[in-house]
C-alpha cells in the first residue's frame, strides 16, 4: 500500500480532515493547522459544544475514513460557489475562444484584433485604460500559451482555494495580476496579456503556507515546493531584457506579491 504524506510538511500521514479531506499528520491534524476550507464549520461546533475542543471524526488512514461534507453558501455563481478556481478557469477559457472566433488577432494573424486591443496591457495607455491591469489576465498569445497557463493553474489554484477559501484565493489571484501589471508597465513599453503573473501570485502563497509541499518538476523530479519557486525567481530575474516575449518583471511582481500575501496570511494564523 502506498504510503500517503502530509498535506503540509510531507510526513507521514495516518489521518484525514473529516472537514477539507486532507490528508495529515498528528500535528496537522486540526482546521487552524493546515488552513481547512471547513475551518468556520469547526469553530461553529465548537461554539455549539462549549468546549475548547472537537472530538474529530478522524480514523488511522490504513482503516478508512469518512469525510465531512462541507457547508458553502449558496452564491449566484451556482456549481462554482466553492470552487471559484475553476470558474476562474471557465472564463478565460470562455475569453481564449472569443479570440480564436473574432476575426484578425493575435492567434491567427499576429495583429491584435479589437477585443484584444480592448482588454491588453498597454503600459503607454494604462493610466488611460487602469480596467487592462485585470483584463489583461484573461488574454492568451497562442494556444501553448493557453495551455500551459491553465495547466499550471488547474494544479495549484484549486489546492490554494481550498487551503485559504474561496474569497481569499479571488483576491489573491487579482491583486497578483494588478501587481504583475503594474511591474511590467513600469519596466516595459510593450503590451502584455495572460494569467502568468496572477499564477505566480498563487504559486508563491502556496509555496509559503505549505513549504513542504512536494511537487514534480517538470512532471519529473520531485522537489519541494519552495525550491521550485526559488528557481522560478531565479530563472525570471536572469531572464530581464531578453528577447525572448516572456513578461518576466510581470511574474516577478505577482511572485513577491504572493510572497506578501502569503506572510501575511501565516501570521494571521499565529
Amino acid at each position: 500500500m502506498k504510503q500517503r504524506r502530509c498535506t503540509v510538511c510531507s510526513k507521514q500521514a495516518l489521518y484525514r480532515c473529516a472537514y477539507c479531506g486532507d490528508t495529515l499528520c498528528k500535528a496537522h491534524l486540526p482546521p487552524e493547522m493546515h488552513w481547512c476550507v471547513g475551518l468556520e464549520e469547526y469553530k461553529r461546533e465548537l461554539e455549539a459544544r462549549g468546549t475548547s475542543s472537537v472530538p474529530l471524526d478522524l480514523r488511522p488512514e490504513q482503516r478508512g475514513w469518512s469525510v465531512k461534507k462541507s457547508i458553502h453558501t449558496k452564491t449566484p455563481f451556482g456549481i462554482f460557489s466553492g470552487n471559484y478556481s475553476f470558474l476562474l478557469l471557465f472564463l478565460i477559457s470562455i475569453s481564449f475562444v472569443l479570440q480564436l472566433l473574432i476575426p484578425g488577432g493575435l492567434i491567427t494573424r499576429g495583429i491584435p484584433n479589437t477585443y484584444e486591443k480592448l482588454l491588453w496591457l498597454n503600459p503607454l495607455l494604462v493610466e488611460e485604460r487602469p480596467w487592462t491591469l485585470i483584463t489583461h489576465i484573461f488574454l492568451h498569445g497562442s494556444f501553448e500559451h493557453f495551455f500551459l497557463n491553465m495547466l499550471f493553474f488547474l494544479f495549484f489554484g484549486p489546492v490554494l482555494e481550498r487551503k485559504i477559501g474561496s474569497s481569499k484565493f479571488l483576491l489573491i489571484f487579482f491583486l497578483s495580476g494588478i501587481f504583475a501589471g503594474i511591474g511590467w508597465s513600469f519596466t516595459s513599453v510593450n503590451p502584455a496579456l495572460g494569467a502568468s503573473g496572477a499564477l505566480s501570485g498563487i504559486f508563491a502563497t502556496l509555496a509559503v503556507l505549505m513549504p513542504r509541499m512536494r511537487i514534480y518538476f517538470f512532471f519529473l523530479i520531485p522537489m519541494e515546493i519552495w525550491m521550485v519557486l526559488v528557481l522560478f525567481a531565479i530563472y525570471d530575474f536572469v531572464m530581464i531584457g531578453s528577447a525572448d516575449m516572456i513578461a518576466h518583471t510581470a511574474h516577478l511582481s505577482g511572485l513577491f506579491f504572493g510572497l506578501f500575501a502569503g506572510m501575511s496570511l501565516k501570521r494571521s494564523s499565529a
